[in-house]
C-alpha cells in the first residue's frame, strides 16, 4: 500500500523515480556509464557471432535463423534490463537524505535522515563481498523505523549496508562523511514524487 511521505521520519522506505535517480547523487553502484561499455561490447560480441554463423559452409538455414533470434533475443533484455540511463545504484543522496538500495528492480530505497548516521566504514560480507556499512545512532528511532531497517538486504539494527561494486570503500566513505558535514536539512524531501511503502 502506498502512502504519503512523513517528513519526521528518520527511516523511510522510498521507490524512486526514474527521472529521481537521474538527479540523485549516486555514491556507490553501477554507473550509466559502465552499462554503456558492458553493452557496446555485448553489441561487437553479438555482431561477431552474426558475421561468423552466416559465411560459415554446411550450417542449416535452421540453426542460423535460431542463432539469431537468441542473439536478438539476448540483446534485448541485456537492453531492457541494464538501465542505461539510469544505472543500478546501490547508495545515493537525494534531497538532504542518504539511500541504500532495498530492491533494486522496483528501484526501492531506505532512506535516512543524516542526523542520525554516525560514521561509514568499509567492510566485507561473507565470502568476498566488498561493502560499505553506515553506522546509525538508534536512539531516536521508533520502532517503525526500527522495523524498517530490518527490511534492509542485510537487516541490522544499527547499520545500513551497500555494495561497494566499482568503487573504492574508502572513497565512498569520504562521500558520505563530507556529506555529513554539510548537515543538509530535508526540505525538498517530502514533495519528491517518491512513494513509501509500508
Amino acid at each position: 500500500m502506498l502512502n504519503d511521505v512523513k517528513t519526521n521520519s528518520l527511516v523511510s522506505l522510498f521507490q524512486l523515480e526514474p527521472q529521481e535517480i537521474k538527479h540523485a547523487q549516486v555514491l556507490s553502484g553501477v554507473s550509466p556509464f559502465v552499462l554503456r561499455r558492458v553493452f557496446g561490447f555485448w553489441m561487437l560480441f553479438v555482431l561477431g557471432i552474426a558475421g561468423i554463423v552466416s559465411v560459415a559452409p554446411g550450417l542449416s538455414m535452421f540453426f542460423v535463423s535460431m542463432t539469431f533470434i537468441v542473439l536478438l533475443l539476448f540483446t534485448f533484455l541485456i537492453f531492457y534490463q541494464s538501465r542505461i540511463s539510469e544505472g543500478w545504484p546501490a547508495i545515493l543522496y537525494y534531497h538532504g537524505r542518504i539511500g541504500v538500495v532495498k530492491d533494486p528492480i522496483s528501484r526501492q530505497f531506505l532512506f535516512v535522515a543524516p542526523d542520525i548516521v554516525k560514521s561509514a566504514s568499509p567492510m566485507l560480507l561473507k565470502p568476498n563481498k566488498k561493502a560499505v556499512a553506515i553506522e546509525l545512532d538508534t536512539s531516536a528511532l521508533s520502532d517503525n523505523d526500527k522495523f524498517l531497517l530490518e527490511q534492509a538486504i542485510w537487516p541490522s539494527e544499527n547499520k545500513l549496508i551497500a555494495l561497494s561494486y566499482f568503487k573504492k570503500r574508502e572513497t565512498i566513505c569520504d562521500a558520505i562523511a563530507q556529506l555529513l558535514q554539510k548537515k543538509r536539512t530535508p526540505t525538498n524531501f517530502a514533495a519528491a514524487s517518491a512513494r513509501v511503502t509500508s
